[in-house]
């Protein structure tokens, strides 16, 4: 499967390896139940300002937020807005269009893991898995729902640790 990355996360936060965060992606996407998406998955990772401004552009939701997940398949994803410069970067090789687009943004995956004591970069593959697992068809708006939803979660973020997938990733304190 076909998986583009693109980092724009600020100075704050480097860029970890493309070639890994790919094959991050794509693991990811088989383990949540994603293992062939027609033009793959494009994954924007987005300062907190882009994040909001796509959170409050297709959500109506005011602020930065963890992870966005458009769907492509589904016929009533509001999909990107004409114009967007996010996954617009996109080689033109002939291929199709990514059918699922995450934004992620790794300031927001910073303070969550500090809060929680993890690791930097479990938090962002923990974003990316949450977003894939939404475009498979899990849902956490119920209690119910989202217990389901979390042992997904955990099996994804599993594999993922068991295969040495996760990228290393780093902050960097800018005065």
């Amino acid at each position: 499967m076909k998986a583009v990355t693109i980092w724009r996360a600020g100075r704050e936060f480097p860029a970890p390896s493309r070639a890994r965060l790919r094959r991050m992606t794509a693991a990811a996407a088989g383990l949540a139940g994603l293992p062939d998406v027609p033009g793959g998955v494009c994954v924007s990772f987005l300062s907190p300002a882009g994040i909001a401004r796509v959170n409050e552009d297709f959500l109506g939701h005011h602020g930065p937020t963890d992870v966005i997940s458009f769907d492509y398949r589904a016929e009533d994803d509001p999909g990107f807005a004409e114009g967007a410069d996010d996954c617009d970067v996109l080689p033109d090789d002939g291929d199709a269009d990514p059918s699922v687009e995450l934004i992620v943004c790794p300031a927001v995956a910073y303070e969550q893991a500090v809060k929680r004591g993890l690791p930097y970069a479990e938090e962002v593959a923990l974003y990316v898995a949450h977003g894939l697992l939404h475009a498979a068809g899990y849902d956490d708006l119920n209690p119910k729902a989202k217990r389901v939803m979390r042992r997904a979660e955990k099996r994804v973020m599993d594999g993922l640790r068991k295969a040495g997938l996760i990228p290393p990733m780093e902050h960097k304190d800018i005065a």
